[in-house]
């Protein structure tokens, strides 16, 4: 791929970065620390001070960069090693003669930067299904991943890393191998990142997800928070579920059956020995006008058995027979009552 300006690429991501320090080292907050940052960054290797004197040598032909602080850039007292490394390898008024060619407004190299990175970085691909509806996408990489009823996500591959994004519901992940790019599925600030796997996630609500792992390895870390020491993280492997809660955290791990949990995948509802209350919260899920249970209904029936997610009217009148309820339609529920003989 050609960079911008016609200048043949030197490494892609590096680029990216160098972009990025352009626009960050001309902040009126400069601090220390981010001086010291870019240092590091510059001397952790060849291909990034390659892409840094790209980047100068693209913004100076386009006479952007004059408002670079190029004499608190180099100035500034810094003793950590690093940055002294950056100012031995560039002097000051070498680093002026660089910058300062021309001056244009600063808007400019925001817009530019943000056409350049925006090419680089294309939208994500969004997913998504109605309520009752399932769907089955393959990825670029041959991963594929299964979406339950009234889930959306978003797919956005680079050469460097897989993330996805479950905004919500419940999604299956059968993950291709790639070491060389980490599948990472972010839950509103809590992560699963896979290792070769097969897992499932459902987003309970906003705050609460549950993971279950099917196959292989997955890590799950609660969200990063600058606040804390550290950021609390677990593994989990094969027939592990764990809950994740964005107050509380990480749940332990729990031994869980998988097959009952991921039973939709195959247009299924398993019960066992459940609560009429938690079934009808289970099929609730698939239907667009809610069951609600009367109440005459006693509070302890249970029922067990295998019934259709995808035929879920159907569902509903083999669940009140099983019971034997009676089913009305409302205008925006049905109603589960028991008979009075």
């Amino acid at each position: 791929m050609n960079s911008i300006l016609g200048v043949s690429p030197i490494n892609t991501i590096a680029q990216n970065q160098a972009l990025a320090w352009v626009v960050a080292l001309r902040a009126d907050n400069l601090s220390n620390q981010a001086l010291d940052d870019f240092a590091g960054w510059l001397a952790e290797s060849e291909s990034h001070r390659e892409a840094w004197s790209w980047a100068l040598d693209t913004w100076e032909t386009l006479g952007v960069v004059s408002h670079l602080k190029t004499e608190s850039l180099l100035m500034t007292e810094v003793a950590t090693p690093a940055f002294q490394w950056l100012r031995s390898a560039f002097s000051v008024d070498a680093l002026r003669n660089r910058l300062l060619p021309a001056a244009m407004a600063f808007s400019l190299v925001l817009t530019l930067a943000a056409v350049a990175l925006f090419k680089q970085a294309p939208e994500p691909d969004v997913y998504r299904t109605a309520v009752g509806e399932y769907l089955e996408v393959v990825l670029a990489d041959g991963s594929v991943v299964e979406l339950n009823t009234d889930t959306a996500l978003t797919v956005s591959f680079s050469d460097s890393a897989r993330d996805i994004a479950l905004l919500k519901g419940e999604a299956f992940f059968t993950v291709a191998k790639d070491p060389q790019r980490p599948f990472v599925v972010d839950i509103d600030g809590p992560t699963v990142r896979a290792i070769g796997t097969a897992f499932n996630i459902y987003r309970l609500s906003d705050d609460l997800a549950k993971v279950s792992v099917v196959e292989g390895i997955v890590r799950v870390a609660e969200k990063s928070d600058s606040a804390a020491m550290a950021v609390k993280s677990k593994f989990l492997t094969v027939d592990e579920t764990i809950e994740i809660d964005s107050v509380t955290g990480l749940a332990e791990p729990q031994l869980e059956a998988t097959a009952a949990l991921t039973s939709w995948r195959h247009g299924q509802l398993l019960f066992d020995n459940t609560s009429l209350a938690q079934a009808v919260t289970m099929l609730n899920r698939y239907l667009e006008k809610k069951v609600v249970i009367g109440d005459a209904v006693a509070n302890n029936i249970k029922i067990s058995g295998t019934f259709s997610s995808r035929q879920n009217k159907e569902t509903l009148v083999a669940v009140a027979q099983a019971l034997q309820l009676e089913i009305k339609s409302d205008t925006d529920k049905w109603v589960l009552f028991q008979s009075i003989p």
